[in-house]
């Protein structure tokens, strides 16, 4: 009886210390990218980019996707607004990553004629594994005394300093702050690509470079370009 005790004992400790251990360890990995993300966009909205196949490149090891890069040709390829034709042309633009961390999957992000003449994330995350990675930014776009939140969602590969498979994601996840009107309503969302394949890598003021400032970012010509 006593050594029944004893073993009984032996097993509630070996429970409270493995239950220990798990809740010092803290969420995973998979925990902490899940939260990250729907931190940027809701599950409904990151679905419905889905549904128009976006491709969104799952896992916990991306690639350093830190630097700047020049968007074009970017051509619609799907869209679920009135009017919208695949195929339509858009600006070319500039995109520029920085300030990645992998330990709570966070970078940040600066692009010109994204949305807006100049965009900065408010909150974003990175995921992928390999070569392969899908970022995604929560961005505000203000009109006057309007704006709206958008979030952005960058999928591709990363082929020596290029991207290769450049794809964009656009929707509305946030209309309330009087922007009915003025933006595309809540839920609309554009998907476009760089239509050459190949997404060229850009050189930019090192001065600027890890400033955050979008106002002063200096973008020049890609590399090798005229």
């Amino acid at each position: 009886m006593k050594n029944t005790s004893i073993v009984i004992l032996a097993i509630i400790c070996i429970s409270y210390l493995a239950s220990c251990k798990k809740d010092k360890d803290g969420p995973s990995n998979e925990e902490i990218l899940k939260n990250k993300i729907e931190d940027v966009i809701p599950q409904q909205y990151l679905d419905t980019l889905k549904r128009l196949n976006f491709p969104v490149n799952e896992g916990t090891t991306p690639p350093n996707m830190e630097g700047a890069f020049y968007v074009s040709p970017l051509i619609l390829k799907a869209s679920n607004i009135s009017g919208d034709k695949p195929g339509n042309a858009f600006l070319s633009s500039k995109v520029k990553f920085f300030d990645q961390h992998n330990d709570d999957f966070g970078i940040s992000l600066i692009g010109e004629h994204v949305l807006t003449l100049r965009d900065t994330s408010i909150v974003t995350a990175i995921s992928g594994s390999g070569n392969n990675f899908t970022i995604y930014g929560k961005v505000k776009s203000t009109y006057g005394s309007y704006s709206a939140i958008f979030a952005t969602i960058i999928s591709g590969v990363k082929e020596g300093n290029n991207i290769k498979n450049y794809t964009i994601g656009l929707i509305n996840i946030d209309n309330s702050k009087g922007g009915t009107g003025i933006f595309v309503p809540e839920g609309k969302a554009r998907i476009a690509y760089d239509s050459d394949l190949i997404t060229e890598s850009i050189e930019y003021d090192a001065k600027t470079a890890n400033s955050g400032n979008e106002k002063t970012l200096k973008l020049v010509k890609p590399l090798g370009g005229d």
